[in-house]
Order: C-alpha cells, then structure tokens, then sequence
C-alpha cells in the first residue's frame, strides 16, 4: 500500500523544541552541581528530585511535542484508503465504492456521497486531514489527488463519482506560512539565548570548586 505521511510545519518550530529540551538539560545540570558542591543559600533551599522530576517531565514533552507528526498517517490501494493513528491504536478503513466525490480543501481531502453535504460543507464520509501536529508532504498527497483524478476519468460518470479541488497551492505551503515559520524561529532564538544563563552557571561552579 501507498502511504500519506506529515512533516514538521516549520524546521524553526523543531529547534524551538530542541532547544527547549537543552535548556532543561542545563538547568537539570546545574541544579545537581549546586547540590554536588553544596552552594551556600542555594544548596539548602532548592529541592533537587522535585527540581529533577519537573525538568524530565519537561524534556518528555517536548519531546513528545517534535514527534506529534509522526503520529498519524494514511495508507491506500486501488480500493480503499486506511487512516492510522498510533498514539490511540486506532484506524479507520473507507472504500472508494461507498462515495460519489472527494473535495480537496484547506482541510483535507473529503469523501462524499451527498451533493448536498459537499455543498454545505457537512460531516464527510471519511477524511484525510492535511494537518496533524505537521502539515501533510506534497509529494504523497499529490500523487494520490493524480490517483483520485485517474479514477474518476476511468468511471467517467460525475453521477458516480468527481473529484474536486479549492486550492492553488497546497495547505501549509502558502507564502504566508513564512510569517509563522519567523515566529518559531524567533522563539527558538530567545530559548537558545536563555541557555546561556544556566551554561555559564555551570562553568562558573565547575570553575569556582575545582
């Protein structure tokens, strides 16, 4: 089977969540030295396993936050397409047989058996979203547009089944997805400045103990 996969929506969005990981890898270093080297008014009034346990918890999710792509993804062949997501162990299976139309829209591609659901913009049969914590890749959804496009010229019947599609350029690639992209990056770039604080904690104890 042909598969659907998501990618990051911006490479700024996952060095934001990176770099949050390695400040938190910072702090956690610093509070075990101030505990190591016991720092006078430091030593005694921090709580090193409460301070450690919040810091991993805070790891995990970003963490969790940098992978939310890769948790759905869809599957097809020439009769039916399969949606999985793996953080609820769950799929769910539609038959190309069982719908008149699919709409490519903003949100996703919608599958149809009712005029009228289309043109009201109603709850579709089945739906492949182009946004999961990550945007859908071009290339895969392309190609299965192309597929559904072969399938209606084969039926050649708009009664049987059309294919419809409201967009120039795909969801998630439009230029101003740009000005999203700069906000991470600016994020990403006070994260990292901030690292600075509890990297130069580290070499000053590492330098004043030793």
């Amino acid at each position: 089977m042909k598969k659907i996969t998501y990618q990051p929506t911006a490479l700024s969005k996952q060095v934001w969540f990176y770099a949050g990981i390695l400040y938190l890898v910072f702090t956690s270093v610093m509070y075990i030295l101030v505990e190591v080297y016991q720092v006078p008014n430091f030593a005694e009034e921090q709580n090193l396993f409460v301070s450690l346990i919040a810091n991993i918890i805070g790891m995990i999710f970003f963490a969790l936050l940098s992978l939310g792509h890769k948790t759905c993804y869809t599957e097809y062949d020439d009769e039916k397409v399969i949606y999985h997501n793996r953080l609820t162990r769950k799929e769910i299976t539609f038959y190309y047989k069982d719908a008149t139309s699919i709409i490519f829209d903003k949100r996703g591609a919608k599958f149809y058996n009712d005029n009228d659901a289309l043109v009201n913009k109603k709850k579709p049969l089945f739906m492949i979203p182009f946004f999961r914590d990550g945007k859908i890749k071009a290339i895969p959804i392309d190609k299965f547009y192309r597929f559904m496009v072969e399938r209606e010229a084969e039926i050649n019947d708009p009664e049987k089944f059309k294919v419809y599609r409201t967009y120039k350029v795909l969801p998630g690639y439009e230029r101003n997805w740009k000005y999203l992209s700069f906000a991470y990056a600016c994020l990403a770039f006070l994260v990292i400045i901030n690292c600075s604080k509890p990297l130069a904690a580290i070499l000053g104890l590492v330098l004043a103990f030793n």
